[in-house]
């Protein structure tokens, strides 16, 4: 018989909670198995649920465990389980070592992950308040070493007395408390973790349903048949509004033909998502219950739009990689039937499919982790390609901002920035840079400094670790506070050393001439430092040509960012340089 005991839980001052919920969601994602997918009762997506259950039942007489009500209060607007028992048998931790884990996880948190039989977490937001609530009740069948677990919560041994149970406050603000809740003689033992407030609803929540007298959420987790996996259900009947909101302010930020998505939330009673792992195969169900046929028609209306929109843009993308590519044209068709095969897969792979009230996305492999690792040795270079064209497209967009503010400034004073702030006697003391901050939304950051002192003085020096991300360059291996966005500098090229120059002065086209570039890394320099590379015009490209595969980005006067390839004619190149040399140019 299982027998209430002492809840466990304990109060200790501590000024930052952030280190103890890091260590709690550690050993809570340390156990993730798999679980059991929420849905009403009353949905078609639970009645299909049903008759493959109700057909097992016709060769194994067994009873079916349900899911139930217990643990989940009635005001519980979501419900996170976790069920373990088949997780270590999936083929994905044949090659983990679990032998080494087990006396791990025992040695730092007092239990064994794989006697933890499940995982039953709610939340709420509270009556009074309005502020999240939420409590973990986790079964272990083996023992939980006390000792072990109150010292990696860091919860020392003072405690109280509440309701008949001991309880150690693990933290004081919102206070989250730890209790054992029930313990018997085979040693199977019940812990609670979560707010104080929130811990007697959810112990006294029974499993046994009666739906007028319980809320939404056990109502509606109450028939379904236990299974292993991992679930999620949000119960949205409470939060609509809010949710609701959120959404379509979010959907702003979309594409036009996006931006129906976010009505979506406005129309749904319920979402339930199962993650499950069971021998080979992996699987994925994800559920939107709407508030009415309706709403579901609407539904699948959106998500069919969407579906079709964002293959659209993706293509898109993808040619636009293409076209920017020096790949031969055998390669670039072998690719583009590579892309349109798995858009074709995935695609079909995410069709819903609605019945009555329900949309269901349902994606399930039995692809085992050797076949993963060959995919993701074919998908390798692929997605290593696809992170290099994100890199060079936000190089290319510090550029811009760049470059824009260098226009700002000229609006605002009538000339560029100087190659360096000087001071009295002509001496360069810190870079154009610094000059650019406040035109690049930086103004705090340039108050900091003491425009009358060099880069390198005591109080400025500090300054140079606080480089702004728009003189990053995202994948550049450089020191610390060092850049490759470097200008132009020289008495016929760019700007003119510390001197004033104008866009009057551009007589070649401010579209022909280049004023921002990218260096190579090891011409990288303290971006805060008066200093740029030093161009030879009798070989211009020294110093550049390796910041990319292909090339480098260079900013034109009038804004503009291209892409010089490594194989630009140095003559060419030197045109492009020149401020007044009366040349003819054709960019490539």
């Amino acid at each position: 018989m299982m027998q209430d005991t002492v809840c466990k839980g304990r109060g200790k001052q501590r000024q930052n909670g952030f280190d103890w919920h890091s260590k709690w969601l550690g050993m809570i994602l340390v156990l993730a198995a798999t679980a059991v997918p929420g849905g009403s009762s009353k949905t078609h997506a639970q009645d299909a649920l049903r008759a493959v259950v109700q057909t097992d039942l016709l060769a194994d007489p067994s009873p079916v465990e349900k899911v139930g009500g217990r643990y989940v209060p009635d005001d519980a607007i979501g419900l996170l389980m976790i069920s373990s028992e088949s997780l270590w048998n999936n083929e994905m931790f044949q090659l983990f070592p679990t032998e080494v884990f087990r006396v791990q996880a025992m040695e730092t948190v007092g239990f064994d992950p794989m006697e933890v039989r499940e995982i039953r977490a709610s939340f709420a937001l509270s009556p009074t308040t309005g502020q999240p609530e939420f409590g973990g009740v986790v079964t272990v069948d083996g023992s939980v070493d006390e000792a072990v677990l109150l010292e990696a919560l860091d919860v020392n041994a003072q405690s109280m007395q509440l309701g008949g149970r001991t309880v150690y406050q693990v933290q004081p603000s919102p206070p989250v408390v730890l209790c054992q809740l029930e313990k018997n003689a085979a040693d199977s033992e019940v812990w609670y973790i979560g707010t104080l407030e929130y811990m007697d609803r959810v112990v006294a929540a029974k499993a046994e349903v009666i739906e007028a007298e319980r809320g939404p959420l056990p109502n509606r987790v109450a028939n379904l048949p236990a299974r292993d996996g991992v679930s999620l259900v949000v119960e949205m009947q409470s939060i609509r509004p809010m949710v609701s909101g959120l959404a379509m302010n979010a959907a702003g930020s979309l594409p036009p033909r996006l931006q129906p998505l976010g009505q979506i939330p406005g129309l749904t009673d319920a979402v339930l998502l199962h993650l499950g792992l069971i021998d080979e195969a992996t699987s994925m169900e994800l559920t939107v219950v709407a508030i009415d046929d309706s709403a579901a028609e609407q539904i699948e209306s959106i998500v069919q739009d969407s579906l079709i929109e964002a293959e659209a843009m993706a293509d898109a993308a993808i040619q636009r990689e293409l076209n920017a590519s020096e790949m031969s044209p055998a390669m670039r068709q072998a690719t583009e039937a590579y892309a349109e095969r798995v858009s074709a897969l995935v695609k079909e792979a995410i069709q819903p499919n609605r019945v009555g009230t329900d949309l269901s996305i349902a994606i399930e492999s039995k692809m085992g982790i050797a076949s993963t690792g060959v995919l993701v040795g074919l998908l390798l270079p692929a997605v290593q390609a696809a992170r290099e064209a994100a890199r060079r497209m936000q190089s290319s967009n510090n550029i811009k901002q760049i470059m824009l503010a260098m226009h700002n400034h000229h609006a605002a004073f009538g000339e560029l920035p100087f190659s360096a702030i000087v001071d009295d006697d002509g001496n360069p003391l810190l870079s154009w840079r610094v000059a650019l901050l406040p035109f690049q939304d930086e103004n705090e950051l340039y108050q900091q400094f003491r425009l009358d002192e060099p880069w390198d003085s005591e109080h400025n020096l500090p300054l140079a670790q606080q480089i702004p991300s728009v003189y990053q360059p995202p994948g550049a291996i450089v020191p610390p506070g060092h850049t490759i966005y470097q200008a132009v500098v020289g008495d016929a090229i760019g700007l003119k050393p510390r001197q004033r120059t104008g866009f009057r002065e551009f007589l070649d086209g401010l579209s022909n001439s280049v004023l921002v570039l990218e260096t190579n890394a090891e011409q990288a320099v303290v971006w805060t430092k008066p200093e740029d590379i030093a161009i030879d015009l009798d070989d211009p490209l020294k110093g550049l040509g390796q910041a990319w595969q292909g090339g480098f980005h260079v900013g034109m006067g009038d804004g503009a960012v291209k892409f010089i390839t490594d194989q630009i004619d140095p003559e060419l190149f030197r045109k492009l340089l020149t401020r007044a040399g009366h040349e003819v140019v054709a960019i490539p």
